[in-house]
């Protein structure tokens, strides 16, 4: 397959989490066509395979769309090669997966027939599920499901840890979530569970659609609650309680999982860090000092922090991670050019 071998319509349905089974092997194994004469796949290096796609996506859109750019001046590229780049970052960031996936399978994961996939890197990773459905892991998060998971008639997960969904709707096929003591069933939604099994409560959060929670009380009995769009339910381990609030609605702050709107018009990365800080509440370290002279334009409309740091730290080269309440940001940066 060569490079160029894939449409712009089947990166722009990938990117929207609307490719049968078929289309997502097709785009996936389009990437591993770039990465053809790279060394053994279960040896994977993410850095080194960002720096080699973004030469790829440079190499077609650089000298005639950026004739005399700042080399500390990033730009968000527009059009067919902003879905290549997109895309890839979806793929990279579990590409880890994939190619363990498709390459070593021990004897007792073909015995049981399940996917089992466990974020084990310090960033947020996105996963797409059979039905389409996207689930985006916290660090330290865990998915599984059996491979008859995705009947007929019902899809069924399990998690451990903070996770964010967004259920493809097929009112014929209930989604359930299992965690913990937790069982979350939905239609077609978005939401967010956050169930670690070292914590004293258990909360399911929801975006969008509505969610059924329901959990044993403290005697063993089934109870249950709906929540509507800006509801959590909370679930306190040791009492069995489980009850629903309204989310409070900031003007200011939104959860790390929501999505919003942010333009860039030649921000330094130290400004941009700022205004991420104020918006989601979160504190953003730059590691390294160079850093904050890096310059971007950029467009962000109705993403997740997930998703904008990804996109902002490989247009600057670099790499962020989580270290509990904070983001680190860490790469080469740039020379100050003023």
């Amino acid at each position: 397959m060569s490079k160029n071998a894939i449409s712009p319509e089947l990166l722009k349905k990938y990117l929207e989490g609307n490719c049968n089974a078929e289309e997502v092997e097709q785009v996936e194994q389009w990437y591993a066509a770039l990465n053809a004469g790279d060394a053994n796949p279960r040896e994977f290096d993410q850095n080194r395979h960002l720096k080699k796609v973004q030469e790829i996506v440079n190499l077609k859109t650089g000298a005639e769309m950026q004739p005399e750019l700042p080399d500390n001046v990033r730009y968000f590229v527009p059009g067919f090669w902003r879905y290549v780049a997109a895309a890839i970052l979806l793929i990279v960031s579990g590409l880890g997966f994939y190619f363990y996936r498709h390459t070593a399978k021990p004897a007792q994961e073909l015995a049981a027939q399940a996917t089992s996939i466990v974020n084990t890197q310090k960033q947020v990773i996105r996963h797409q599920l059979p039905d389409g459905s996207k689930v985006w892991l916290n660090p330290n998060a865990a998915i599984r499901y059996a491979d008859n998971a995705f009947s007929e008639t019902s899809r069924t997960v399990s998690i451990e840890g903070e996770a964010f969904f967004e259920v493809t709707k097929d009112p014929a096929r209930p989604f359930f979530v299992k965690s913990n003591s937790l069982l979350v069933k939905v239609l077609g939604t978005s939401f967010n569970v956050k169930s670690n099994s070292d914590q004293s409560r258990y909360e399911v959060s929801v975006v969008t659609g509505k969610v059924s929670v329901s959990a044993p009380d403290g005697q063993g009995q089934e109870k249950s609650v709906l929540l509507l769009p800006r509801q959590q339910a909370v679930f306190e381990v040791s009492s069995g309680l489980l009850t629903s609030t309204e989310l409070s609605n900031s003007r200011e702050r939104v959860d790390p999982w929501q999505p919003i709107s942010l333009t860039f018009e030649d921000e330094k990365l130290s400004e941009i860090a700022v205004r991420l800080q104020k918006k989601y509440g979160i504190k953003i370290k730059l590691a390294n000092p160079n850093l904050a002279n890096c310059r971007l334009k950029a467009t962000f409309d109705h993403n997740r922090l997930a998703e904008i740091l990804e996109i902002t730290t490989q247009m600057v080269e670099a790499t962020y991670e989580m270290r509990g309440d904070s983001i680190v940001i860490d790469g080469e940066g740039c020379r100050n050019a003023e």
